[in-house]
Order: structure tokens, then sequence, then C-alpha cells
């Protein structure tokens, strides 16, 4: 089997990421290796096409260097998703900390890698799956950078989820082995930017995403304002596609916030367009 399958730090691969510690990202491990044929390579780790699938014992957010030790040019965690509102949904997000404050893993003031066009391809997948599995009480999006873990890998997370005490729904759950799977393929798409302002499940990228005008990797919300120099030099340089657009929720944020931000992007010579 070695010899059909190269470890994969022998190669560029991509590397789908599931944990024990979480139901959700779990089962869509399972559904990954009984429907989708990953098959085992080594302890915890498994191969289905240019695919590699990898179980680790601990909380995803917590575990700084995931993915360092086999090199994926990409890695696409699968997880659970919580809301305290009680709202269903399917969401795809780039990782990070903007603040001087770590509280759900990762390290302050730093944001990890993640590909623009990888986070697309898993909002359109998520989409598509949706509307073919008939969740059309779900809301589909994408979530802001927000918590660990700290990596130097390429890394989007893939989430499904709502209510805390409810039960996982297989079909959400097809949905985001379907996104991963897709996350991985995906090599093209819209022109990548990074987006700053609204809130936390930013609408405003989302609607722009999903009518392929923008692919967003780090997006930085309302709440998580002022951010410096710093900051947005590591949203540009840490969205692997090197982008070098800003995309700004006019209306999201407070007028001190915008002239902070159009100050930053003239002294970095960042092109940017309001929305």
């Amino acid at each position: 089997m070695s010899e059909t399958y190269p470890h994969p730090g022998e190669k560029k691969m991509k590397l789908i990421v599931v944990s024990e510690a979480d139901r959700i990202s779990m089962l869509v491990g399972r559904l990954l290796i009984e429907r989708h044929g990953f098959k085992p390579i080594e302890d915890r780790l498994y191969v289905g096409g240019d695919i590699y699938l990898k179980v680790i014992e601990g909380r995803h957010v917590d575990v700084d260097g995931l993915g360092e030790d086999l090199k994926p040019e990409l890695q696409v965690i699968a997880s659970s998703h919580r809301s305290e509102a009680g709202i269903r949904a399917l969401l795809t997000h780039p990782v990070g900390n903007w603040g001087d404050e770590a509280p759900v893993g990762g390290l302050p003031r730093t944001l990890s890698p993640t590909s623009a066009i990888a986070i697309y391809g898993a909002l359109r997948a998520l989409y598509d799956a949706a509307s073919r599995l008939g969740l059309n009480e779900w809301s589909i999006g994408l979530e802001v950078t927000h918590h660990g873990p700290a990596t130097s890998i390429p890394t989007i997370f893939i989430e499904a989820g709502g209510p805390s005490e409810e039960m996982p729904d297989q079909r959400a759950v097809e949905a985001v082995a379907h996104a991963c799977i897709k996350a991985c393929e995906t090599s093209s798409g819209p022109p990548p930017a990074i987006g700053f302002g609204g809130g936390h499940y930013a609408p405003s990228f989302t609607r722009l995403a999903l009518a392929s005008k923008y692919s967003f990797g780090h997006i930085c919300p309302k709440y998580a304002m002022p951010v410096d120099h710093e900051l947005v030099e590591q949203a540009l340089e840490k969205t692997i596609e090197k982008t070098k657009l800003a995309v700004i929720d006019w209306k999201g944020l407070k007028g001190q916030d915008r002239e902070l931000l159009l100050s930053i992007f003239r002294d970095l010579g960042i092109d940017w367009v309001k929305v």
C-alpha cells in the first residue's frame, strides 16, 4: 500500500482533518471512509485519490502547528458549529485572531495562512449540497476569521451545526463531507480579496462570493476593529493567492474605522472597493 500511496510528506497534497473530540467532525470522517473511498495507509491516516484524511485526538482549535508534520498545500478542517441563537448553519471560514487575546485557540494578533479559492469552493459546495439535500431551513455562508489553531499550513474550516443539544443531521454531515472534497479540488474562482466590516457571519461577503464577484480569504468584522498596518499586511500575505484587493462593507463599519483602513491601504498600495 505504501508503494501505491506515498507518505503525504513526499508529494504535494491536500489534507482533510477530523477530530475525535468533535462529534460532527468524526461523522464526516466516517462518511468519507465509508462512502467516498478513503482507505487506511497508516494509523489515523487515510487516502482517497489525491486527498488525504487525518484523524486527530484533540480539538482542532487547540492544536497549534496542525498539519505541519505532513506539510500539505491546504488543510480542510471538518468541524461542528454551535449557535447560541439556535440557527442551523453550514459555514466555512479562515483561521486566526485579530485581537490581543486568543480565547478559542491560536495566538493573539496572528492569522494562519488560508486560501480564498478553497473557501470559495467550499461555500459553493455547501450551497449546492444544501439545495440537493433539502436543507432549505439551513443558513449557508461565510464566517469571519476567528479562533485557532495557529499553523503555517493554509487552513480553512467547514462546519455544520446549530443548537448545542440537537443531534447532528445526517444531511448536514453529507454536505460538509462533500464541501471538504470540493474545497480540495477547487483550483480557480473569482478574483481573490480580503474583507473588512460587517457582522460575524459576513452576509455581504457571502452574497458577493455566491454571486462569483470575489473569493474571500481573511475577513475582519466590525467588532474586531480597529486593526493596524501589521494585521492588514498579515491578511494580505497569508491569503495564499497574494491578493492586493480589499473589499469594505461600507455601512458595516464606523466612519473612523473606514478612515483608518483607507489610510492603511494608501500606505500599503492596496486597491479597494466598497459594497
